[in-house]
């Protein structure tokens, strides 16, 4: 099939591959899927209510559990949407600071010829990475619900501009709006520093160094038989390694955001203590960080972030977007006082 030709079929695709990968297989699961669109979801809600006043009426069980999807779909959005907001305005900001970096060591002709100018500004590592962040962010974005049993949050380069959530980490980890935004916040840092190319930029290398050894062998493949195992686990160790890495580097642009989106970032930070004591009641998390983990102790994350959110929290940003937000519910407060609509 010709997906140049065919988008959509592709799209809808690899949607079922990302259903799939969290346990949304069956055709039941898939028409519980809610999707709403950035600027839009309100829309939906407004439908979902109308729908559930109908079906409260005739199955007190089935509106229960579709008003818990629903609450769930409204926080999504509606914490989607601010995150979404903040890491536009991060990444913007970024990009400038890298072209103002970049230009500043030009010489004067390289600033006079446009052509050159860009040409130049396109090679440059860090221009080059917030571009790509940019362009990840920008554009209209969905909010994906899945009914699954596995606690989850994602982003996804081969499907952008989607955030993906399960109910299952509603049930799990999330009792507000504040714990929603870090882990929404994380995820989408995650893309924005281009995290998901590096992994698979590595694992090609990996593989393709692998190749070059079996090929260079000269023994038949008996010295490489010998060296296989070791060179899995090495690409497993390094593999680890750069996913701590990026885990740590995902949870501090992470809680910036949050602070960016107005969240109370101390509070958002006990997620990862309850998700620390669920594994260690599961006996998944013992504190030590294994040589092959591809996450850091959760326990060490959470103690981080709590430290970070001393300078990462909304008042550091009371001059822009939470000012502006403080500033919105003060007048409707006000005019709710003098009696006006």
């Amino acid at each position: 099939m010709d997906y140049a030709r065919e988008p959509e079929t592709m799209q809808s695709r690899l949607l079922d591959t990302t259903l799939a990968s969290v346990g949304c297989t069956s055709s039941e699961d898939k028409e519980r899927v809610l999707i709403a669109y950035e600027g839009e979801w309100r829309n939906l809600l407004a439908k979902l209510r109308s729908d559930l006043k109908l079906r409260h009426a005739q199955d007190d069980a089935s509106y229960d559990q579709k008003h818990r999807r629903m609450v769930m779909m409204h926080n999504s959005s509606i914490v989607g949407e601010k995150i979404v907001k903040a890491a536009r305005s991060y990444v913007k900001e970024k990009l400038t600071e890298a072209v103002r970096e970049a230009t500043s060591q030009m010489p004067p002709e390289v600033l006079e010829d446009e052509m050159l100018l860009y040409e130049l500004l396109e090679r440059n590592e860090e221009v080059n990475l917030w571009t790509k962040a940019r362009r990840h962010t920008e554009g209209p974005w969905q909010f994906i619900l899945i009914p699954s049993s596995l606690p989850n949050a994602f982003v996804s380069e081969i499907l952008p501009h989607r955030i993906f959530i399960t109910t299952s980490l509603f049930e799990t980890f999330i009792e507000s709006q504040d714990e929603l935004a870090l882990v929404l916040g994380h995820e989408v840092s995650h893309l924005i520093l281009g995290h998901h190319s590096a992994r698979n930029s590595l694992e090609t290398s990996m593989r393709t160094l692998e190749i070059l050894m079996l090929s260079l062998d000269p023994t038949d493949g008996l010295l490489s038989l010998a060296f296989m195992g070791g060179l899995v686990s090495l690409r497993s160790a390094i593999g680890a390694l750069h996913s701590r890495d990026h885990e740590r580097s995902a949870d501090e642009l992470g809680i910036r955001l949050t602070a960016m989106a107005c969240y109370d970032t101390r509070a958002a930070s006990h997620v990862f203590y309850k998700m620390h004591m669920h594994n260690v009641e599961s006996g998944r998390d013992v504190g030590l960080g294994g040589l092959f983990d591809s996450h850091p102790p959760s326990e060490e994350r959470y103690l981080a972030l709590i430290k970070e959110s001393d300078e990462e929290n909304p008042t550091k940003y009371e001059e822009s977007s939470c000012a502006n937000l403080k500033k919105i519910f003060f007048d409707a407060l006000k005019k709710g006082d003098d009696g006006r609509s």
